[in-house]
C-alpha cells in the first residue's frame, strides 16, 4: 500500500483550451464557431467563473492503494460531478494477507508528525481487528452457508457454496480497519479536478489531487495557471466524534423526519426498463417536487459507501456516533464482548488529544456507525428503492430500504400509488433481472409483507 498510485486511462480527445473556447464562442456567436479559433481562457473564462466551460473536458483515472476511508469520507463524500466504479471489499488483499510493516509505513507517510508510539497504538487496533476476522472467517461461512439455505430455498449448492464466503466477509468486514487500500476508476471534469485540487481535506486526497494536477500540467501546460499552489486548503477535515463508546447496534436506524407526497401530482413510472429513465423524461419532473427527508444511523464503511452511490440525493455531513454495528450473523457467534472491547481501544485513542482526527478517520472501522440526513425527491428514491429492497443489496442497506417503505407506508397509507415503485424488480417488473445474480428466494409463494422482512444475510 504506502503510496496511493494515480494513472491516467483516458481523456476527452480536444484540448481542454481548444474545447472551452468554442463552447465560449458558441455561446455568443451569430454562426456556429470553427474547433481551434481560441480566445483567452484564463482571462476570458477561468478568472471570471464561467467554469461551464471546462465541463466538456473528462478525464479517466485509475487510482489504486487509496485507504476506503479517503473514498467514503473523501473523494465521494460530497461532489455529485463524478462517475466512479470502485473496487468490491470483498476482493480486498488486506483481509485475508495483511502487510502490517505496509500499513505502518502508510501512515508514516501520510501522518509524518505523528509521534512513533501513535502510530504503534494505531497498528495494534488494526492487527487486532485482523485477527478477529481471521479467527472467525470459517465459523461465520459455515453459518452463512445455513442462513442461505434457510432464507434462500431456491438457491443452488453453487450459488450456497460461492456466497457463503462473500457474506461472511461482508459482516466481518466490520472488524476491519477503513485503512484498507481500494481502487478505483474516477471520471471527472476539468471544473471539478479543480475544485478538488483546491479543497482536498486529507493527506490521501491531496496526493490524488497532487498527481492528478501533475499529469495534467505537464500534458496542457498552458492550464498550468488553473492549479495554483497558493490556492490549496492545507487543513484536514473528519467527521466530529463523541467522547467515548457507547456499545453495539444490531440493526441500522432510520428515522422519517418529515415528506412531501401529493396523490394528485405523483406521475406513475410506466417503463419496464432497466435504464432508468424518470430523471430525463418531461412526464416526471413534477415527481421532483416531492420528496423524503430521513436521517440514518449506519455503518462507516459498507452502508454509507454503497449509500453514496446514489448522488441524485442529498446528505448532510456525517458524524461519528461512537456506536459499532454488530451484523446479525456476528451477534450470533457472540462477537459483542469482543466488540466492545476492541471498539473500547479505539475511542481511548479519541479520547486523547495528541490523535488526530484525520488519522484517527482514516483507520476506524468499517462497523464504526455515522448518523446523517438524506433528501431524496421521489424520482431519486424512486431508483435508489428499487436497488435496495432488492435481496442482492447487502443486508444492511436493505434493512434501511424496508424501513423507509414502512415508516413512509404509514403516513400515506398503503394504497399510495408510489409504494408499489419503491420495491425491487422482481416485484415492480414481475422478473427477476439478477441473472446468475438470481437470490434464490421463492418468488412465486412470497406476500407483499414477505418481501421486505428481515434477513440475517
Amino acid at each position: 500500500m504506502s503510496e496511493v498510485k494515480v494513472s491516467k486511462v483516458a481523456e476527452t480527445n480536444v484540448p481542454p483550451t481548444i474545447l472551452a473556447s468554442h463552447a465560449a464562442r458558441m455561446c455568443y456567436t451569430a454562426e456556429s464557431p470553427k474547433l481551434g479559433d481560441l480566445i483567452d481562457v484564463e482571462k476570458r473564462l477561468f478568472n471570471t467563473g464561467h467554469h461551464s466551460t471546462l465541463e466538456h473536458n473528462y478525464w479517466t483515472f485509475m487510482i489504486e492503494n487509496i485507504p476506503v476511508s479517503s473514498v467514503v469520507f473523501g473523494l465521494h463524500l460530497t461532489a455529485p460531478f463524478y462517475d466512479t466504479d470502485q473496487r468490491s471489499g470483498r476482493f480486498s488483499k488486506m483481509y485475508e494477507n495483511p502487510d502490517m510493516a505496509d500499513i505502518k509505513n502508510t501512515l508514516e507517510t501520510y501522518y509524518p508528525d505523528a509521534p512513533a508510539k501513535n502510530i504503534n497504538k494505531a497498528c495494534d487496533f488494526i492487527e487486532n481487528g485482523l485477527n478477529v476476522y481471521a479467527d472467525n472467517k470459517d465459523r461465520v461461512t459455515e453459518m452463512a452457508r445455513d442462513a442461505i439455505r434457510r432464507e434462500r430455498p431456491k438457491a443452488s449448492d453453487k450459488y450456497v457454496e460461492s456466497n457463503a464466503p462473500k457474506f461472511a466477509q461482508e459482516q466481518l468486514r466490520m472488524f476491519v480497519s477503513m485503512i484498507a487500500p481500494t481502487a478505483l476508476d474516477w471520471t471527472v471534469d476539468l471544473a471539478t479536478i479543480c475544485a478538488f485540487y483546491r479543497t482536498a481535506w486529507t493527506p490521501f486526497m491531496r496526493d490524488v489531487m497532487d498527481k492528478i494536477a501533475a499529469q495534467i500540467k505537464t500534458e496542457h501546460p498552458d492550464i498550468a495557471y488553473m492549479f495554483p499552489e497558493s490556492a490549496r486548503s492545507t487543513r484536514d477535515w473528519s467527521p466530529k466524534f463523541p467522547d467515548k463508546y457507547y456499545g453495539t447496534r444490531k440493526r441500522p436506524k432510520f428515522q422519517l423526519l418529515n415528506y412531501y407526497y401529493s396523490r394528485c401530482e405523483f406521475t406513475e413510472n410506466q417503463s419496464r426498463d432497466t435504464v432508468d429513465t424518470l430523471q430525463f423524461s418531461p412526464e416526471y419532473m413534477d415527481n421532483s417536487l416531492m420528496h423524503v427527508r430521513s436521517r440514518i444511523h449506519v455503518d462507516a464503511g459498507a452502508t454509507m459507501g454503497q449509500d453514496q452511490r446514489h448522488r441524485s440525493i442529498k446528505r448532510s455531513k456525517p458524524v461519528f456516533t461512537g456506536c459499532f454495528y454488530l451484523p446479525p450473523l456476528l451477534d450470533k457467534a457472540g462477537l459483542k464482548p469482543v466488540a466492545d472491547t476492541w471498539m473500547r481501544d479505539f475511542y481511548g485513542m479519541v479520547q486523547k488529544p495528541e490523535f488526530s482526527n484525520s488519522m484517527l478517520t482514516s483507520i476506524a472501522p468499517y462497523g464504526a456507525m455515522v448518523r446523517y440526513d438524506k433528501h431524496a425527491d421521489l424520482n431519486a428514491l424512486i431508483h435508489e428503492q428499487g436497488k435496495r429492497t432488492c435481496w442482492c443489496a447487502q443486508e444492511a442497506i436493505y434493512h434501511l430500504a424496508c424501513d423507509l417503505r414502512r415508516e413512509l407506508e404509514g403516513k400515506i397509507g398503503e394504497d399510495a400509488a408510489v409504494l408499489k415503485y419503491l420495491t425491487p424488480p422482481c416485484l415492480s417488473m414481475g422478473h427477476c433481472v439478477e441473472g446468475a445474480r438470481y437470490c434464490g428466494r421463492d418468488l412465486k409463494n412470497e406476500t407483499l409483507e414477505k418481501y421486505f422482512r428481515d434477513r440475517q444475510i
